[in-house]
């Protein structure tokens, strides 16, 4: 019966449409467009191509394919193993804190690049108090000497402040893709970008001009880029699909806490700058040993086609042979439905679009091996379903430097200290600022996967944009103390809105989003532009502080923060809790931006306006259309298992009476 229901592939959509022009908002999975032999025979085939005998027993693998295919079905027809069982269990159920061994120690190396992230953010702004007096600039408008502020010197201020983020941005981020081909890897780009991080922080060290302290800037920002791109792509390409969100947040938890560990660094040693500027170097030298501790993603292992690799360090990480066989067979499927996106010619398009999974493994390399790096950045703008996660993945980046948050993580002793609060009070209230942004990142750990990205994103925009114009009218208290007290308690609720959503969402929604064999392009572009918007920042800020002044600075990006929330309201599509697994963003971002605009101003503003604004009872209005929906292929297929377990279960009754 389950095979019936599955067997009218010709009377479903086109599946290059579905990638393409994906306005019915169907999700599907691409497994359940053939025949469970003729997947059986696919998968017999690809084991004895890929010599994978050595590593995984045939029927374990078509077995995963299967698991893959449909879960209900296959666990209906009661094959599975007490031990097997017990597995899929724990994988609904388990905490990530409880997963394998293999798993946390990627997590950790992780984890320990994003602290080094924010250690080289927050180690410029106690030095930010020093090296300018030393250097001979003249960017203090409290100076005890009475010297004026030079206009030229507040733009070489910003100049050796923003570089890091303009290299990041034009150099570091795009070497992201070159360096996993070169170096094997996301472990060889990341051992390359800590290499170089350890070296420019050293070196910052031994500067005695704004031009040295220039170029070892330069060079910081290019391992920060590198390693911005890497880290959350390999985090998620070897995270559970349904603890993804939940283990991305570790970016932004970690950066934020490398961000509080400099900001303690710069009080501990407030009368050594050479030292707050240099001490990033600490961490990178963890995360040069980690590396070579974890195993290669093995998503990237796939796409060079090592499949026996990558299926050992699935195993490593899933610690069961059935799960791991499944998770192979899912992201060979995916490779096969991105060769799809990459095909040139339109008769080829159609005839892949009736064969999937089953793509023959020789127009797939060749496909994939004409994909150069040039070509690989024109299809960010060139195929529908990937032009769209790129112009979704430059809003959430955009936003995260509109909302203001970098103006305290990046010159906050500058900017409390042109209010004429004391350098000393200046570095506690960006220790305090650290801290918080730290303690409240986790909450996102909560709400990430059960709410949605785009849902902590809008709600943390929204709560923003009061408390940013509460912080900046506290500058205007009246005595000192009373001025001190009022921004840090404003500028604690502003981290808060910030931290669970903004300081979040950007960089886990962006790793995620993108095809396979364009995740490290699509990374690197949209990491390029958020350090663009961060470099703008800190080169305009100081001269900003100095035209506006601070409440009229943090009233200003209280405006561009109200922007940044209609453009993700309106262009950002959410990944919506049943939309799990990475395969299933082909789908989602096949939905044209038209109909997503649509969908927003005409079925959820609406419904929302007679909710709250006319206050209608929920039992009085009709529900709120889903915008995505699966297949019906799928629903079939489960009202099936359904049906295969009830009969499974009178069955063995009969047996009982019998």
């Amino acid at each position: 019966m389950v095979r019936q229901v599955q067997s009218n592939r010709n009377e479903r959509l086109p599946f290059q449409r579905l990638l393409e022009n994906n306005d019915l908002g169907i999700i599907e999975n691409p497994l359940q467009r053939i025949e469970e032999d003729e997947l059986d025979d696919d998968i017999s085939a690809f084991h004895r191509e890929y010599g994978l005998a050595e590593v995984v027993d045939v029927d374990v693998l078509i077995r995963g394919g299967r698991l893959a295919r449909g879960e209900e079905v296959f666990v209906a027809e009661g094959s599975l193993s007490d031990v097997e069982k017990a597995a899929l269990q724990k994988e609904k159920t388990t905490r990530f804190w409880e997963e394998s061994k293999e798993l946390r120690v990627i997590l950790l190396t992780c984890s320990v690049g994003a602290v080094v992230q924010g250690w080289v953010q927050g180690a410029i702004v106690g030095a930010n108090l020093g090296w300018p007096a030393e250097f001979g600039l003249n960017v203090n408008p409290n100076d005890p000497n009475h010297t004026p502020v030079s206009t030229s010197d507040v733009w070489l201020f910003g100049a050796v402040n923003s570089i890091v983020f303009f290299a990041a941005s034009l150099v570091g981020a795009f070497l992201c893709d070159p360096l996993t081909e070169i170096f094997v890897g996301r472990r060889g780009a990341l051992f390359v970008a800590a290499s170089v991080t350890f070296a420019a922080s050293i070196g910052s060290a031994f500067t005695h001009s704004w031009q040295a302290l220039f170029a070892c800037r330069f060079l910081l920002g290019v391992g920060m880029g590198a390693k911005s791109s890497v880290v959350p792509v390999y985090e998620s390409e070897v995270s559970p699909a349904r603890l993804r969100g939940q283990i991305l947040t570790s970016w932004q938890t970690g950066t934020a806490l490398g961000l509080a560990i400099s900001a303690a660094v710069n009080l501990i040693v407030s009368d050594s700058w050479r030292f707050q500027i240099a001490s990033s170097f600490i961490p990178s030298a963890v995360l040069l040993f980690l590396v070579f501790v974890g195993s290669e993603s093995p998503r990237w292992l796939a796409k060079k086609q090592r499949y026996a690799e990558a299926y050992t360090v699935i195993l490593r990480i899933r610690e069961n042979p059935l799960l791991a066989a499944r998770d192979l067979i899912r992201i060979r499927a995916q490779l096969n439905v991105e060769t799809i996106l990459f095909t040139r010619r339109a008769d080829e398009g159609i005839e892949l679009g009736n064969e999937i999974p089953h793509v023959d493994q020789a127009a797939y390399r060749r496909e994939i091996s004409l994909v150069g790096y040039g070509r690989r950045i024109t299809q960010l703008f060139t195929i529908p379903r990937v032009r769209r996660s790129t112009f979704a993945s430059f809003i959430v980046m955009s936003a995260q430097q509109l909302s203001g948050i970098n103006i305290f993580a990046f010159l906050a002793a500058t900017l409390f200290d042109s209010a004429g609060i004391s350098p000393l009070k200046s570095l506690w209230l960006f220790f305090g600022f650290g801290v918080a942004n730290f303690l409240f990142s986790p909450i996102a750990y909560f709400f990430v996967d059960s709410k949605g990205r785009r849902f902590l994103l809008i709600v943390s925009l929204a709560a923003m944009i009061p408390l940013l114009i509460a912080t900046g009218f506290s500058f205007k208290a009246g005595s000192s103390s009373a001025q001190i007290g009022v921004v840090a308690t404003f500028l604690m609720l502003f981290t808060l809105a910030y931290s669970p959503g903004a300081g979040v969402v950007p960089f886990l929604y962006s790793s995620e989003i993108f095809p396979q064999v364009l995740r490290e392009v699509g990374m690197a572009w949209a990491s390029a532009v958020n350090f663009m918007g961060a470099g703008l920042l800190a080169l305009t800020v100081p001269q900003l502080i100095q035209g506006l002044g601070q409440t009229r600075l943090l009233g200003l990006f209280a405006g561009l923060d109200a922007i940044a929330l209609v453009f993700v309201w309106l262009f950002v599509p959410g990944t919506e809790r049943q939309i799990a697994t990475m395969e299933e963003m082909n789908y989602v971002f096949g939905v044209t931006t038209r109909r997503h605009v649509q969908y927003q101003l005409t079925e959820v503003l609406p419904w929302y306006f007679n909710r709250y604004i006319r206050l209608r009872k929920l039992e009085d209005m009709k529900d709120l259309p889903p915008l995505y929906r699966y297949s019906r292929l799928r629903q079939a297929t489960a009202a099936a298992a359904t049906m295969a377990t009830g009969s499974s279960v009178k069955a063995r009754s009969k047996l009982s009476e019998d």
